[in-house]
């Protein structure tokens, strides 16, 4: 006999016309995608400017879908990988509480989802966002359409886009992926497709931006002029402004592989700051795995006028965009 959740199952629909939204320093990274069947179609994508504090964010008619799914970088969220008891008098609410340190905590919002589970114990992802942040959020679309279905994580929204992508062709393997945007950084290890570890700092490229401009005496869109057209020898001020990132990067790297009695295979790497070639240089230096970057796109359907040509060796830039969409149209 069928319960009655199996069938309020029939009534509920799946979003199927989403505005991924990834809120950044860098911009509001934006990309309308529309689900048919087991098809996706993107029908719009665009960097827009950051409005002014508590003003609602108006869109070009071309990204006016029904729903929203927005992404955030903000500093002061919070992201573990919990390891919780599988048998244990505490409910799995009171134990992620408890690790996450927000036991009866106003000023977060958390959420946490199974990742995988054996006979002794629990893998849980838990995400706390500052309410500030979840508020400032959704006061983007106050009102009407579109209207705001689902709040994440910018890195782990880039995560979706990863496991539906490159992730597909690693279910055996071990592999690192970062989002490196313009103020945080996450690193994730996936290990047979599960997640092994996870670790996010509140580090990005203002942290390299801000370097060059104090050891050059530039402002900020000179040092910018010099980050991208690579015509002085920065090495050693980039590895000045990474060396924290990067020791943690490697200690996470060696006992991930340790754990796992497994090599990682391949590092792939997203978010703004991610095409910075010195960044990559950095990168590829401390761990011996050139970062790899790729298309949030590839396997979709880019079926508006110009497609993708302004964004032509951008696109890893949308990648947390993508998966908030992805996220919102898959989770239902």
């Amino acid at each position: 006999m069928k319960k009655i959740a199996d069938y309020l199952k029939l009534f509920q629909r799946s979003y199927t016309d989403v505005l991924g939204l990834d809120v950044a320093g860098s911009g509001i990274k934006a990309v309308r995608i529309k689900r048919s069947r087991e098809d996706f179609n993107v029908l719009a994508a665009d960097i827009l400017p950051l409005p002014s504090v508590g003003v609602p964010l108006v869109l070009p008619k071309p990204l006016r879908a029904r729903y929203v799914a927005l992404a955030s970088s903000e500093p002061g969220t919070v992201v573990k990988l919990l390891t919780i008891p599988a048998h244990s008098e505490k409910s799995m609410d009171v134990h992620v509480q408890e690790l996450m340190g927000m036991v009866d905590s106003t000023d977060y919002r958390l959420s946490y989802e199974e990742m995988a589970a054996s006979r002794a114990e629990v893998k849980v992802l838990a995400v706390g966002m500052l309410t500030q942040t979840v508020a400032s959020l959704s006061g983007l679309f106050p009102v009407g359409v579109p209207a705001p279905c689902s709040i994440e994580l910018s890195g782990l929204a880039s995560m979706t886009t990863y496991a539906r992508g490159p992730g597909q062709n690693h279910l055996e393997d071990c592999v690192a992926v970062v989002d490196f945007g313009a103020r945080t950084t996450l690193v994730a290890f996936f290990h047979k497709g599960t997640m092994a570890m996870i670790r996010k700092f509140d580090v990005g490229a203002v942290n390299i931006l801000k370097r060059l401009q104090d050891n050059l005496g530039v402002d900020s869109d000179v040092a910018m002029g010099i980050l991208n057209d690579g015509s002085f020898d920065i090495s050693q001020i980039v590895h000045q402004a990474m060396e924290s990132f990067l020791q943690q990067l490697i200690i996470s790297w060696d006992f991930v592989e340790r754990r796992e009695a497994t090599r990682i295979v391949r590092l792939y790497a997203c978010g703004g700051g991610a095409s910075i070639g010195c960044w990559a240089r950095e990168v590829h230096a401390a761990t011996g795995q050139e970062p790899v970057l790729w298309s949030p796109f590839e396997g979709m359907n880019v079926s508006f006028e110009g497609g993708l040509a302004k964004w032509k060796g951008q696109e890893s830039r949308f990648s947390a965009a993508i998966g908030a969409a992805l996220g919102a149209m898959e989770a239902r």
